[in-house]
């Protein structure tokens, strides 16, 4: 029998807070006041299961050198990607539970703020580490309804900014 120990694990159900955030001086450095202002909208009950889907492209930079047979490879570019997909009141625009949809908007520009790894209840607070992505809204686009399903939306949310990774909330 081994002696290795096993890590903790996190689930992943309910351990994940998003935000959208209309204003961010340093988003490397998010303050508390940013974070919980008034217009800052909670998405995370509105985005669907798999509805959430950051990704990275990371591109190869080849170096190739005349002595050898063998192409070497070095860290290239990168490219961070958001894609979301949400659920929404097709005929009631206006109803308090749909602000995904009426915050949004095509071109709107702002900030995604994401807690991983803790029980969504908790209010943000000072020390949380989060993820900051600086984007500007795509189109919303619905989706074919499906048998026993929702209405939903998906949206490409352009990152326009370096992505902050694991930058804590500070005091404002």
């Amino acid at each position: 029998m081994s002696d290795a120990v096993v890590p903790t694990s996190i689930p992943a159900d309910g351990s994940l807070k998003v935000l959208w955030v209309p204003a961010i001086a340093t988003p490397a450095e998010p303050t508390i006041t940013e974070a919980t202002a008034l217009t800052v909208v909670d998405l995370s009950c509105y985005l669907t299961a798999d509805g959430w889907t950051p990704a990275t492209d990371e591109q190869v930079s080849v170096d190739d050198r005349l002595c050898s047979r063998q192409s070497f490879e070095r860290v290239g570019r990168f490219t961070d990607t958001l894609s979301i997909t949400y659920v929404f009141q097709g005929q009631e625009p206006a109803a308090a539970d749909n602000k995904a949809q009426t915050t949004l908007r095509h071109k709107e520009l702002g900030f995604v703020i994401a807690r991983w790894g803790m029980d969504y209840e908790p209010a943000i607070e000072v020390g949380d580490i989060v993820d900051v992505y600086v984007v500007e809204c795509g189109v919303q686009v619905k989706q074919a309804p499906e048998a026993n399903g929702r209405q939903k939306i998906m949206q490409k949310l352009f990152i326009r900014s370096g992505t902050q990774r694991d930058v804590a909330i500070v005091a404002s």
